[in-house]
C-alpha cells in the first residue's frame, strides 16, 4: 500500500543502465545527436544575425521607418538570445559530467528566463517609437536598404527555423527549442515589415498608407510578446522542478501495476522535469526472505519497463529505484 514520506533516511539500490544518458548531446528514439551539432547551428545563427545588423542600423538610419526600428530592435534581441544558446550549448557540451550529474538544464532555463527579461524592454522602447508614429505619423522615405536586409532576414530565418525545430525535436533541449520560436517569429516578424515597407514605398502618396507603418510594429511586438509568454511559461515551470504531466504518471502507474508482484511494497513516486530532460525516482520496498540478486533483478526490471513505456511515447527517462528501510513494527 503506498504511504507518506518516510522520516528515516533511504538507501539507493543502484540500478545498471540499459541505455547510455549523455548530458552534452541529445537522443531520440536511440539516435543520438551530437552536441557540436547544436552547437554549430547555435553559431551559425549567431553569425548570419551578427551580420545583418550592420545594415539594420544602415537601414534605420537612412529610413524613418517605426517598423524597421522596431525589426531592428528585435534583431539585436535575437543576437543576444542566440549568443546565450551558444554560449550555454558550449557549456554543456564541456561541463564535467561527475559535477553536474544531473547536466545544466537549470542553465538552459535560466538563460530562457533572462531572454524574456530583455525582451519585454524591447518592447516597451519598439512600443514607445511604434505610438510616438500613430500620433505623428510621418512617410517613409530611403527604405531600400530596409527592404533588402528583411528580404534577407525572412529567408535566413526560415532555413535557420527548420534546422532548429529538428534539433530540437531530436535534443529535447529547451534552448534549441527557444531558438526555433526566435526563427519563427523573426520571419514572420521581418516579412510583415517587408510588406509593408514595400506598400509604404510604392503608395507613399496616399495619407491612410502611414498608418501602416507603425501597424507593422504591432505586429513584430505582438509576436515578441507571445515568445516572452512561451519563455516564462516555460523556464518557471523547469526552474521549480515541474512533475512530470498526467499522462507520464500514468504510464509509471499502469507499468508498476503489471510488475505488482516484483515487490512488496510502494513508497514514493516522485517525478520532475527540467531542461528537456525527465527524472523518475520510485520508493520501493522487497519482501524480507529475498536475495540481494533477486532485488536487484526485480528493480532492474521495473526500471526498464518505465524506459520502455516512455520510450514508446517519443520521451527519454531516467529512472531510479530507492529501496524503503525495513519499518521498525516489521523488524519487531
Amino acid at each position: 500500500m503506498p504511504r507518506g514520506v518516510l522520516a528515516m533516511p533511504a538507501r539507493r539500490l543502484r540500478v545498471t543502465r540499459l541505455a547510455p544518458v549523455d548530458h552534452r548531446g541529445g537522443w531520440h528514439r536511440g539516435k543520438r545527436v551530437s552536441g557540436s551539432e547544436s552547437q554549430r547551428l547555435s553559431f551559425q545563427a549567431m553569425i548570419f544575425t551578427a551580420l545583418l545588423m550592420p545594415f539594420y542600423v544602415l537601414a534605420a538610419l537612412l529610413s524613418n521607418s517605426a517598423a524597421i526600428f522596431t525589426d531592428l530592435l528585435s534583431t539585436l534581441l535575437d543576437l543576444v538570445a542566440l549568443t546565450s544558446c551558444w554560449l550555454v550549448l558550449r557549456l554543456a557540451h564541456s561541463a564535467n559530467s561527475g559535477r553536474y550529474a544531473y547536466g545544466l538544464g537549470k542553465l538552459e532555463n535560466l538563460t530562457e528566463l533572462m531572454i524574456a527579461i530583455l525582451q519585454a524592454l524591447m518592447v516597451f522602447v519598439a512600443g514607445s517609437q511604434a505610438v510616438s508614429r500613430i500620433i505623428h505619423p510621418e512617410p517613409v522615405e530611403g527604405a531600400f536598404v530596409g527592404l533588402l536586409v528583411t528580404a534577407m532576414a525572412v529567408a535566413g530565418n526560415v532555413y535557420l527555423n527548420r534546422k532548429a525545430r529538428r534539433l530540437a525535436q531530436e535534443t529535447r533541449s529547451p534552448v534549441l527549442a527557444a531558438q526555433a520560436r526566435v526563427h519563427f517569429i523573426s520571419a514572420i516578424g521581418s516579412g510583415a515589415v517587408l510588406i509593408v515597407t514595400a506598400i509604404n514605398t510604392v503608395f507613399h502618396g496616399i495619407g491612410w498608407i502611414l498608418y501602416l507603418d507603425p501597424m507593422a510594429s504591432f505586429v513584430v511586438i505582438g509576436f515578441m510578446i507571445y515568445n516572452i509568454v512561451v519563455m516564462l511559461s516555460s523556464s518557471m515551470a523547469s526552474l521549480l522542478d515541474q512533475a512530470i504531466d498526467e499522462a507520464g504518471q500514468m504510464r509509471i502507474l499502469k507499468v508498476l501495476t503489471a510488475h505488482f508482484d516484483d515487490f512488496d511494497e510502494l513508497g514514493d513516486i516522485r517525478t520532475r522535469q527540467f531542461g528537456g530532460k525527465m527524472f523518475v525516482e520510485l520508493h520501493l520496498a522487497f519482501a524480507d526472505d529475498w536475495t540481494v540478486a533477486r532485488a536487484r533483478r526485480a528493480a532492474a526490471e521495473v526500471s526498464a519497463a518505465v524506459r520502455q513505456s516512455f520510450k514508446e511515447a517519443g520521451d527519454e527517462v531516467d529512472v531510479a529505484i530507492v529501496l524503503m528501510p525495513q519499518r521498525a513494527d516489521a523488524a519487531a
